[in-house]
């Protein structure tokens, strides 16, 4: 029998045993996973991908008196790509389910024009789920899943 595939099976299992062992003493916190997580939703917004913070704040959108389907609002974050600052980003954990509230500055284009809303005390919900990491690894990933805002605290967008 080669020597060949012994020492390559070795180098193989020398890597995936290399890289269990790395991410087990290299874990990130929850807390700079949900941060992480906030700032990939962010760069879908300024992407126009879906998930995107907007997405979520999407559910409380009303603008002159009605509130624009979701499909609308789909197609505006692809076409304008908004800018969206988070102005605290320290989570509360709670188990697998974290928060941030903050306030929420919104800047648009409208009709050629950029304006500027802020959303008050937003509150960003994040839900841990279960993955895994290299096909096998166990991992878990922290993703924004709903936005709430109180009806009193939407800026006027007339």
């Amino acid at each position: 029998m080669s020597k060949s595939p012994l020492i390559v099976l070795g180098l193989v299992v020398a890597v995936v045993a290399g890289k269990y062992i790395y991410s087990a003493v290299n874990k990130p916190t929850d807390k700079s996973q949900i941060q992480q997580a906030l700032a990939d939703a962010i760069k879908a917004s300024k992407e126009g991908r879906p998930g995107s913070v907007v997405d979520k704040l999407s559910d409380s959108f009303q603008v002159n008196g009605s509130q624009p389907g979701m499909t609308q609002i789909a197609k505006y974050v692809r076409e304008n790509h908004p800018d969206i600052v988070v102005k605290d980003t320290d989570p509360v954990i709670h188990d697998d389910q974290a928060e941030i509230t903050s306030d929420v500055d919104l800047t648009i284009n409208l009709l050629g024009s950029p304006r500027s809303f802020t959303f008050k005390d937003v509150v960003l919900v994040f839900k841990k789920e279960a993955g895994t990491d290299w096909v096998f690894f166990p991992t878990t990933r922290w993703h924004l899943s709903a936005t709430r805002i109180r009806e009193q605290d939407l800026p006027s967008m007339n």
